[in-house]
């Protein structure tokens, strides 16, 4: 059974769509990254749906959810994820998260006991940039919230520019699709400030520190934007039962590139086996 759905975070209603061919008493979240869309996800969740409820969604501000178009705050993120939880109503829940939504998994793995494992495909870690960056971020965001709490509306910046020599995969079919998205652009167009660089001041490996369940890390050995020095210095700051593996030729948009039967292999045995152990606990 394949249905959309919605439910609410906060005062947001954010849209999802929930796959399940079978009563379950485990699910799996998937969590998107900065500018994408739950879409991405309805393959690897129709194909795991066999054995475990799936839920994918938007997070607030992308896709069809309600919330200010771009906002990227982790904060915020990680509440959407917990009321993805609330809205499953299952026993034990697993996460999968990619980029800045890797980066949620891992913020809401450390907080909610009802997650029972997670894996993260390119995670974003290196969140906090130099002094003078900071300070940069800080006055724009600061000018930004003035104009917001005036008018109702942030500033808006045009991010388009960068995504000219941005490659999120080693197949260049993938790349080009990517970064053609209309969606994609629309945002990037007008990414509102503050929201899409409040991520900046999460310290990830802080809450990677606190989680106790089984964790995956998956990274691309081709990823140039979060690089697989991030993926291992996060495995160093788990101190929990973990894996790391770093897949050749694969980029930052794993899921997509041309390994993503590989990474996805990974994935379903890495929740057959902890969600699984964890039902019959």
């Amino acid at each position: 059974m394949e249905k959309k759905v919605s439910f609410s975070s906060g005062n947001r209603k954010l849209s999802g769509i929930l796959i399940s061919e079978k009563e379950n008493k485990s699910g799996i979240i998937f969590c998107h990254g900065a500018f994408e869309f739950k879409k991405n996800w309805l393959d690897y969740a129709r194909r795991l749906s066999k054995e475990f409820a799936c839920l994918v969604f938007d997070f607030t501000g992308h896709g069809e959810s309600e919330g200010i178009p771009g906002t990227v705050d982790l904060d915020i993120w990680e509440e959407d994820i917990k009321s993805a939880i609330d809205f499953m109503k299952l026993e034990n829940i697993g996460i999968v998260g990619w980029s800045s939504g890797g980066s949620a998994a891992i913020m809401a793995t450390a907080t909610d006991k009802r997650i029972k494992c997670c894996a993260v495909i390119d995670a974003t870690i290196k969140l906090i940039p130099p002094i003078h960056e900071r300070l940069l971020y800080k006055t724009i965001s600061f000018l930004g919230s003035i104009k917001k709490k005036i008018t109702g509306k942030p500033i808006t910046m045009n991010l388009t520019g960068q995504l000219r020599n941005m490659r999120v995969a080693v197949d260049e079919n993938v790349n080009s699709s990517f970064k053609k998205n209309e969606r994609l652009v629309k945002i990037l167009s007008k990414a509102p400030i503050p929201g899409c660089i409040d991520t900046v001041w999460t310290d990830v490996l802080n809450y990677a520190k606190n989680i106790s369940v089984p964790f995956l890390i998956i990274h691309g050995e081709e990823d140039k934007l979060d690089l697989p020095e991030e993926a291992y210095l996060l495995y160093e700051n788990l101190n929990c039962e973990k894996e790391i593996k770093i897949i050749k030729d694969s980029g930052h948009a794993g899921h997509l590139d041309q390994k993503r039967e590989e990474i996805f292999k990974l994935i379903e045995e890495f929740f057959l086996k902890h969600l699984k152990r964890a039902n019959s606990e």
